[in-house]
């Protein structure tokens, strides 16, 4: 597959707050997003499709960069892609589909509305989940609690929290996706709230993303069902996941989808054989780690780093 040794890292963004779609970790607002807009440059930044040509012909993208939003997120919609189109801009936009069209509820997006609306704190969230890991799972949880060290988890980024790595460890690691789920849930019902209650509040509609399509934004891939730890499917559920999203953004969107991002930035070769042979030819990882690059693991930059830099 064809190596990119000098592709510019663009720029990964998830979280956007406002009057109605609240602050919580990483969330920026759209004068935020202006104002990175103008730190990093309005002629850096490419839209969708200058990038995508750029890519195809080969053209340097030193020192060019696109804009991509992950996860199908409402707030994307409502503050987001204003401020993009104010400054004459288009980004891609990643969807995991099983929302739309299957009813498969997007947990992660509702788990994490639910710890910024409902808790004081996210310290307070993690403190009241490990309580709760801890009543099913018992000497286990605290056996694996005791055994934590953040050093063990290099890949994550300085500006998480040691109890943002351990949250993510245990819920992949040690609980895994059903255990998971079933515990927030508890959570949640405890509260007397309902997931589906939850996720109108999160995420995109069809109409949405049509909207955004006719609008110039790239619309790709991010798996069906946003597993956290994709790698771990097999070769045929990995297959599946992303020929049943290409079905739903070609149906969302009008248009068949030749971008992706990983989810949770876990894949495996053959993950990228799977999108080879699905047509997409453009995907972005979720880091700046590998020297070389091919045409299916771009790099990215989380927006929150660049935001440090800014305000620094």
């Amino acid at each position: 597959m064809m190596s990119i040794a000098s592709c510019e890292p663009s720029v990964m963004f998830h979280h956007f707050c406002d009057s109605n779609h609240p602050r919580g970790q990483g969330a920026i607002d759209a004068e935020e997003l202006a104002q990175l807009i103008k730190w990093l440059g309005r002629d850096r930044i490419l839209r969708a499709d200058e990038w995508i040509d750029h890519i195809r012909i080969g053209k340097s993208t030193e020192n060019k960069i696109c804009f991509t939003f992950d996860d199908a997120l409402a707030c994307q919609y409502d503050v987001a892609a204003p401020v993009l189109e104010a400054h004459n801009l288009t980004g891609f936009f990643f969807i995991y589909t099983g929302y739309l069209f299957d009813d498969l509820l997007p947990r992660l997006e509702i788990y994490r509305y639910f710890r910024t609306v409902y808790f004081q704190t996210v310290d307070e969230f993690y403190q009241d989940f490990f309580d709760a890991v801890d009543k099913p799972g018992g000497a286990a949880a605290r056996e694996w609690m005791a055994r934590f060290d953040r050093k063990n988890y290099p890949a994550y980024p300085p500006y998480y929290s040691d109890n943002d790595v351990r949250f993510q460890q245990m819920r992949d690691e040690f609980l895994g996706e059903q255990r998971y789920f079933a515990i927030m849930d508890d959570m949640i019902s405890a509260r007397g709230l309902s997931p589906l209650e939850l996720a109108t509040k999160t995420m995109m509609s069809a109409a949405q993303i049509k909207a955004l399509a006719d609008r110039g934004h790239n619309i790709g891939l991010h798996s069906h069902s946003h597993p956290t730890v994709f790698a771990a499917l097999s070769a045929e559920g990995q297959a599946e996941e992303y020929q049943r999203n290409v079905a739903a953004v070609t149906r969302a969107s009008g248009r068949a989808p030749i971008a992706m991002s990983h989810p949770c930035n876990s894949y495996v070769p053959a993950t990228l054989t799977i999108l080879d042979e699905l047509g997409i030819e453009f995907g972005f990882r979720a880091d700046v780690t590998q020297k070389n690059y091919s045409r299916l693991e771009l790099p990215r930059e989380d927006h929150s780093t660049l935001m440090r830099e800014m305000r620094a």
